[in-house]
């Protein structure tokens, strides 16, 4: 398998085999095969960590708890290896039964498919109106696990960049420590080209509220690719 075909994999999960809440289909708002392909499309490229593929795709539009539904849920469950996608699907029918066991009326509340164990997962926000994609997100239990010659390597080129020097200024005390190395980023949440790595400095915190500046560091063209602010919440 070659690079090209991961994100033709997934693409074709969400067209083909997406799996949906039953809360949805009950009220109506299933999407058609034309809305899985529009939903499939909507995907940016998906690509694994470092040299792995991916043995399979799970991917489900899952509940947002409202009645009517606000938005819906698109979660990708991405596997390397056919055991781990034996055991999302086992994970996944489990689940199942936990909704079929609650689901005795419609406006019972039930367990949707979140917090199952991938190799990677992405969430994103989609408004059924046009199937577009918000807020795509990355978890996995890994992506902290940035070996320290890398994580020295992108904290200077962080502090190289113009944008941390600004920030450093407008800080509003100086107690807030150094710049913190998050984990890993895939590219399509980079807007890179391989991975990058996500660093982020505190500019303001009063010790339950405050900001943050967001550097995507692409540590093999050792450059900052993308750059944000971001609320930081405790508690």
């Amino acid at each position: 398998m070659s690079k090209h075909d991961d994100p033709s994999l997934v693409r074709t999960a969400v067209a083909q085999r997406l799996k949906v809440h039953v809360r949805l289909a009950q009220q109506g708002i299933s999407p058609t095969a034309e809305q899985r392909l529009r939903l499939a499309h909507a995907l940016p490229q998906i690509l694994p960590f470092g040299d792995r593929h991916y043995a399979a795709a799970h991917v489900v539009l899952d509940w947002d708890h409202h009645l009517p539904s606000e938005a819906v849920l698109l979660r990708l469950y991405l596997s390397y290896t056919d055991r781990e996608a034996s055991d999302v699907e086992a994970a996944l029918r489990l689940r199942d039964r936990e909704i079929d066991a609650d689901n005795l009326y419609p406006e019972f509340d039930v367990p949707d498919y979140g917090e199952l164990d991938a190799s990677e997962t992405y969430i994103g926000l989609v408004r059924t109106a046009n199937y577009d994609i918000e807020e795509l997100r990355f978890f996995s239990d890994w992506r902290k696990s940035v070996q320290q010659p890398i994580v020295r390597e992108v904290l200077g080129i962080v502090r190289n960049h113009p944008g941390y020097d600004r920030s450093m200024r407008e800080r509003s005390h100086d107690n807030l420590g150094p710049p913190v190395v998050i984990g890993w980023t895939p590219p399509c949440l980079a807007n890179s080209k391989g991975w990058a790595v996500e660093v982020w400095l505190l500019v303001d915190f009063d010790g339950h509220m405050g900001r943050a500046h967001v550097f995507m560091v692409d540590n093999k063209a050792r450059t900052v690719t993308r750059e944000f602010f971001t609320e930081v919440q405790i508690g």
